[in-house]
């Protein structure tokens, strides 16, 4: 199979993927239906409780910035491999060259935020023994086998692994966009000569084709955000809307309490201190 046929047969395989969640999707709004839960929630307003008030402003700005930047870069990116009107693949391009740089500082503040700074909130994201013998409770509730939703954490289990999840995936879609470009402009080398060329250029015996690696890899992580992301608006709309709500702003987030409070975190000496002290 040539490089074409590859690209064809990735094209084909996520528009499928992508119907199918879809249909998934559907079929899982469907239950919310039957099984009373959207009346519950959207009708009695009975939405579930919160043992933690609002996050800080700062780590919803960064969310912010980060879901419209990922809207962006879908779209833009999207309409580089399928320029669906004419003439718009230069503003599209440099639209995708923005976005991808605002995205990577975020991704950097945000990390920083989380362990170094002094709201650090990197604890929240950590899976426990605790989280992960909960795993299976949380995916029958969400399956609609069980009404009992396990509630150990500010996050379920489910929710960490999805976030680090995104964190990896940005990390390596950062490293693969830039090494799409080509333009020679440090030193006399090109972002994709110093992350891609040298080594994996080598190893293959093309820089070409250590690039067509890289652009392959980009575009199926780029699915994969536009598949991640779309659960994520689904599941935010449809399980905790004031949660999501308080995230843009639009109304205060007052928290209740729901079994055994979380542990108080503990207080930070200093914003630059070890967080694995």
């Amino acid at each position: 199979m040539d490089l074409l046929q590859i690209n064809v047969t990735l094209d084909i395989l996520f528009v499928v993927v992508y119907i199918a969640v879809w249909l998934f999707l559907g079929w899982h709004f469907t239950w919310d239906i039957k099984t009373g839960r959207f009346h519950k929630k959207w009708v009695e307003g009975k939405w579930p409780e919160h043992d933690h008030g609002p996050p800080p402003a700062m780590p919803k700005i960064l969310h912010a910035t980060h879901m419209f930047s990922i809207i962006f870069l879908g779209i833009s990116g999207m309409y580089i491999r399928f320029p669906f009107f004419s003439g718009g693949r230069v503003f599209m391009r440099y639209t995708h060259y923005f976005f991808m740089i605002v995205v990577t500082i975020n991704l950097v503040w945000r990390v920083w935020y989380a362990f170094w700074s002094k709201n650090r909130d990197w604890r929240e994201f950590a899976i426990t023994k605790k989280d992960a013998s909960t795993a299976l409770g949380v995916l029958k509730y969400y399956g609609y086998l069980s009404n009992e939703k396990p509630h150990v954490a500010k996050y379920n289990v489910m929710q960490k692994m999805s976030y680090l999840l995104f964190l990896g995936m940005m990390v390596l879609q950062a490293y693969t966009g830039f090494a799409l470009v080509t333009q020679k402009f440090i030193f006399g080398f090109s972002p994709r000569d110093l992350l891609v060329g040298w080594w994996l250029g080598g190893l293959l015996g093309s820089v070409d084709l250590a690039g067509w690696y890289a652009r392959t890899l980009h575009y199926v992580l780029n699915w994969a955000f536009i598949i991640m992301t779309t659960i994520h608006v689904y599941l935010s709309a449809t399980v905790d809307i004031p949660v999501t709500l308080n995230f843009f702003g639009l109304k205060d987030l007052e928290p209740h309490p729901h079994g055994e409070p979380l542990p108080e975190p503990a207080p930070v000496a200093t914003a630059m201190r070890s967080p694995f002290e």
